[in-house]
């Protein structure tokens, strides 16, 4: 006949654990749960490649270099908006013998993506720099946020080392029901390396950061902003190239002159213009980059928007705490 004596042997003396030994393995086991949930309820498991994506995606696009160049692709399109609404018009007008309203009516029903595009500008480039200033305000945000786990592990790491450390909280609080301290010694080791470790790769900050720069987003990292941008874009190729294939050529032959003496007529007088469709093709070419990076990672930054990321970290932390708690009570009870 089986006694007790013998059935808490055979299941390595888990009968003779006390009830304090008990509750603590329960909560360790307990706070790895909670661990496990965490990367479900928030689908790092999704979130972690969506995010990885996506900063690889804006890193370029977010280096200072980068943002310059946008800034000053934008204000060279600026310029001879103003060039041609201000100087261009008037001047073209009064070598052809016409009046301002007459040379614009004949913009109007000639080219009309010119005039389309002349008339939009202003409000297309005040679009893009409020962007690129947006943008350039976030940088060290994106930074720290980069920098999640660390500079050199991606992003993609972090669910399976919150999993691991769910996994090792469950599997330790198990084995402290088995005599002896070892196990709740280990107990106090794990949840020692996990305050630890969270604190030393300072993703409290990084969390925070991420968290801000997901909000300041949130605003401008619309499907309407996409469509907005890409309709721009439209807009100013259409006007670029009727310019360039068209307009220009036409009011070069009504001036009577080649091509290059208009050319050098345009750089002479109206420098602005001169410039921006010299450089139309490699402005259009960074701006559909620019707005291309967006559109790839729109369903990237809808998969993490939902998330934030500070709960999570500090979550870690406080579940570190108690495991640390939890073992240093079961080395202390006796049995």
């Amino acid at each position: 006949m089986t006694t007790s004596s013998d059935a808490a042997q055979a299941s390595g003396g888990f009968g003779n654990v006390s009830t304090g030994r008990k509750i603590a393995a329960a909560v360790v086991v307990l706070v790895g749960i909670v661990f496990i949930v965490l990367i479900l309820v928030n689908n790092l498991f999704a979130v972690g490649p969506a995010f990885e994506e996506m900063i690889d995606d804006f890193r370029p696009l977010l280096q200072e270099e980068s943002l310059a160049q946008a800034q000053a692709d934008v204000d060279g399109l600026a310029a001879a908006g103003v060039e041609f609404q201000t100087q261009i018009a008037p001047g073209m007008a009064q070598q052809l013998g016409m009046t301002p309203d007459e040379f614009g009516a004949m913009v109007q029903s000639q080219y009309p993506a010119v005039a389309l595009g002349m008339q939009a500008l202003p409000e297309i480039t005040e679009t893009f720099t409020g962007l690129i200033q947006t943008l350039d305000s976030q940088r060290e945000l994106f930074e720290a946020a980069d920098a999640i786990p660390t500079d050199d592990l991606p992003a993609t790491t972090v669910p399976w080392i919150i999993l691991v450390s769910g996994l090792a909280a469950i599997v330790v609080g198990v084995l402290m029901l088995l005599p002896g301290r070892v196990w709740s010694i280990v107990a106090v080791v794990l949840g020692a390396g996990l305050v630890i470790a969270t604190f030393a790769l300072n993703l409290p900050q990084k969390a925070s950061d991420a968290d801000l720069l997901n909000e300041n987003l949130t605003p401008i990292y619309t499907q309407e902003l996409i469509e907005g941008a890409s309709g721009s874009l439209t807009v100013v190729t259409a006007m670029g190239q009727q310019m360039q294939a068209e307009m220009l050529p036409d009011l070069a032959a009504q001036l009577g002159m080649s091509q290059d003496e208009l050319n050098v007529f345009m750089g002479q007088n109206f420098p602005a213009t001169a410039a921006a469709m010299q450089t139309m093709p490699e402005t259009l070419q960074r701006f559909e980059g620019f707005v291309g990076v967006f559109a790839m990672n729109l369903e990237n930054y809808e998969t993490i928007q939902p998330v934030s990321f500070s709960p999570i970290i500090w979550a870690m932390i406080i579940g570190g705490i108690v495991i640390i708690f939890m073992g240093g009570w079961a080395i202390i009870i006796k049995s």
